[in-house]
C-alpha cells in the first residue's frame, strides 16, 4: 500500500499552500516556506530509494494524475478570492500567495502535465496534460519537450540544455525563447504535412495560449487588475521553476547529434522524497532511454549519472547559489567525461570545456 501512498505526496504540499493562501497575511507564504525548510532537508535525511515494485493497479496510479487539475483549479479559486476581497493583507503576502502558487504550478501542474502530455495516443491525457501547462503559460511544451528536447537533448541544438559553465539566469533568458521559436517551427511544419492552415484552431500553440488566456480572464473577471497581476507573477514563477529544472537535469552533458539517447544523458536522482513527490520525474535516466514509460515503470538505474543533491534543493541553489552549483557540479562532469563519454563525446566535451571559461574544465580538456 505505501508504494501507492507515497504517491500523494504532492497533495498535502497543495492543501498546505491553499490553506495558507486563505489564510491570509504572512500566512500566503506558508506553501513555499513547507517546500524549502521542510524538503530540502527531507532530501537529505530520507535518502535513496531504488525500489522498483510491480504495481498491479495502475489506475489508481492514473487517477493520482487526474486529480491534479481539479487540486490545481481550486488552489487557483483560493487566491483569486483573496485578491478580491482581502483587504487586510499586504504586497508581501500578495507575493507570497503568488511563490506558494507558482511552486504549486510547477511541481503539480507542470509535472504532471510533463507525464500526461507524453501520452500521445490518449486524447484525454493530452487535454488535461495541456491544461494543466496553461497555468505556467507553456503552450511550447507538449510540443518542444515531447518532440523537439528528446531528440536534440545534450546537444548544442536542444535550447533545453545547460551548457558548461552556463549561469542558470543566462539559461532561462536562452532558453524559454529558444523552446518557443522551435515549437512554432515544430508546429508549423506539422500543419504543412497535413496541409491544415498555421492561423487556425488546429494549432496546438494557438489553442494552448488561448487556455492561459482563459485562466488569466478568470482571474480578471474575479479580482480584476490585481487578479490578473497576481496570476501573472505566479504563472511566470512556475515556469521559472520548470527552467531550474531543465537547468540541472541535462547540465554541461553532451551528445554526438543523430545518436541513440542513452542513461548517461541525463543527470539522475533517486531521492526518496523527490520522487515520491514528483511522481519520479528525477528517474531521469530512464525517463529519456524510454520517454513513453509510465511514472510508475520508471526504474532507479544507480549506474547512471547522478545528481548530488535532489531535485528541491537542486531548485533552491540554482536559484540562490547558482556558482556554487555550477562548482559543485564541475568535478561531476569531468568524472562523466572519463566514464560516460564515447570518443566522438569526448571531442564534444573537449570543445564544450574550452568554451566554458571554468579554468578546471578547461585543463582537463587539454588532457583529451
Amino acid at each position: 500500500m505505501f508504494a501507492y501512498a507515497r504517491f500523494l505526496a504532492a497533495y498535502p504540499i497543495a492543501a498546505v499552500t491553499t490553506a495558507g493562501i486563505l489564510m491570509g497575511g504572512p500566512w500566503m507564504w506558508l506553501g513555499a516556506i513547507t517546500i524549502y525548510l521542510l524538503l530540502v532537508p527531507g532530501e537529505h535525511f530520507l535518502g535513496d530509494d531504488l525500489s522498483e515494485p510491480d504495481y498491479r493497479h495502475p489506475r489508481v496510479l492514473d487517477a493520482l494524475l487526474y486529480l491534479a487539475l481539479p487540486v490545481m483549479l481550486a488552489a487557483s479559486a483560493a487566491y483569486a478570492w483573496m485578491l478580491a476581497t482581502s483587504s487586510a493583507t499586504s504586497l508581501t503576502g500578495y507575493l507570497g500567495g503568488a511563490i506558494s502558487l507558482g511552486l504549486l504550478y510547477a511541481s503539480l501542474g507542470t509535472n504532471v502535465g510533463h507525464e500526461l502530455t507524453h501520452r500521445v495516443r490518449d486524447p484525454r491525457a493530452l487535454a488535461v496534460g495541456r491544461w494543466l501547462l496553461a497555468f505556467t503559460a507553456d503552450a511550447e511544451f507538449s510540443i518542444e519537450h515531447v518532440y523537439g528536447h528528446h531528440a536534440r537533448l545534450a546537444t548544442r541544438e536542444d535550447p533545453a540544455t545547460a551548457r558548461r559553465g552556463e549561469n542558470f539566469y543566462a539559461f532561462l533568458l536562452r532558453s524559454i525563447p529558444g523552446q518557443t521559436r522551435s515549437a512554432w517551427k515544430l508546429e508549423s511544419a506539422r500543419l504543412a504535412r497535413r496541409g491544415l492552415p498555421l492561423w487556425s484552431r488546429h494549432n496546438l500553440m494557438l489553442r494552448g495560449w488561448l487556455m492561459t488566456g482563459a485562466i488569466a480572464a478568470g482571474f480578471t473577471l474575479a479580482a480584476g487588475g490585481r487578479g490578473l497581476a497576481g496570476f501573472a507573477v505566479a504563472a511566470l514563477f512556475g515556469r521559472t521553476v520548470l527552467e531550474a529544472v531543465n537547468y540541472f537535469e541535462h547540465y554541461g552533458l553532451v551528445r554526438e547529434p543523430g545518436t541513440p539517447v542513452k542513461p548517461r544523458h541525463s543527470w539522475n536522482s533517486n531521492k526518496s522524497l523527490s520522487n515520491a513527490l514528483l511522481f519520479n520525474l528525477a528517474r531521469h535516466s530512464h525517463h529519456h532511454a524510454d520517454g513513453g514509460a509510465p511514472y510508475w515503470r520508471l526504474r532507479s538505474m544507480p549506474e547512471a549519472p547522478a545528481l548530488p543533491f535532489g531535485y528541491v534543493t537542486s531548485m533552491l541553489l540554482v536559484y540562490l547559489a547558482p556558482g556554487f552549483y555550477r562548482n559543485r557540479m564541475n568535478p561531476l562532469l569531468l568524472d562523466w567525461d572519463r566514464r560516460h563519454a564515447t570518443r566522438a563525446e569526448h571531442a564534444l566535451a573537449r570543445d564544450a570545456s574550452r568554451l566554458s571559461g571554468v579554468p578546471a574544465l578547461v585543463r582537463a580538456a587539454s588532457m583529451y
